[in-house]
């Protein structure tokens, strides 16, 4: 992971460079219960460097998740340039789905107070809005039912990884079959109205907080 930093000396970039790709490794595989230790030992510096840097885990685990964010919102950006839109919304949903299940970082800190930084804040707007344009472009080529709006797309990405990623150890992949239904359920052939209104942001933001 190349990270630049401005006034950092040589040594120090590349000790910030292997942290946050340890960092990135760890808590995708371990989750949030990992420790800074651990992140220690995989980037071979010792807990002090990393503290130097990070003064709390969550600050660790925080710039992990902005190194996430950051695909993401790229994901979207260009999904919403797409020439196929429908076929567009398919990819980037099965995609972030498929990042929940090989993040448990990500996964088990969606919706948490890290969230509400502000960095992650501008982040997570960017991908809004991203997604928002994709899914007009989508329902505007008849791709995707009308009643759909973006907020549906994130909640039914982190519902299938969630589970997914309960059932991954079990039952390894059962997740696409989840998604492929979820995905069916977007497209208008066949499509029933829906008898409940879409949570309004406010309701989700409250959700999200506890």
């Amino acid at each position: 992971m190349v990270v630049e930093t401005p006034h950092l000396r040589a040594d120090a970039q590349r000790n910030l460079e292997r942290i946050l790709e340890a960092a990135c490794e760890v808590f995708a595989h371990e989750g949030l219960d990992a420790s800074v230790a651990d992140v220690a030992d995989r980037a071979g510096v010792g807990t002090a460097t990393i503290f130097r840097r990070f003064p709390t885990k969550d600050d660790l685990v925080s710039a992990v998740l902005e190194h996430e964010l950051e695909t993401f919102a790229g994901r979207a950006r260009q999904a919403s340039e797409s020439d196929d839109p429908g076929v567009a919304v398919e990819e980037l949903m099965t995609s972030m789905i498929e990042s929940f299940i090989e993040d448990r970082c990500f996964c088990e800190a969606s919706g948490s107070d890290l969230f509400l930084r502000p960095r992650m804040q501008e982040l997570v707007t960017e991908l809004t809005g991203s997604l928002d344009l994709l899914l007009r472009r989508a329902q505007e080529a008849g791709a995707i039912r009308d009643d759909v709006v973006a907020a549906d797309l994130g909640f039914l990405v982190n519902a299938v990884g969630q589970a997914g990623l309960r059932l991954e150890r079990s039952a390894p992949g059962a997740w696409r079959r989840y998604a492929e239904l979820v995905l069916a359920g977007l497209r208008p052939e066949g499509a029933r109205p829906l008898t409940h209104k879409p949570p309004t942001p406010e309701q989700l933001h409250e959700a999200k907080t506890g």
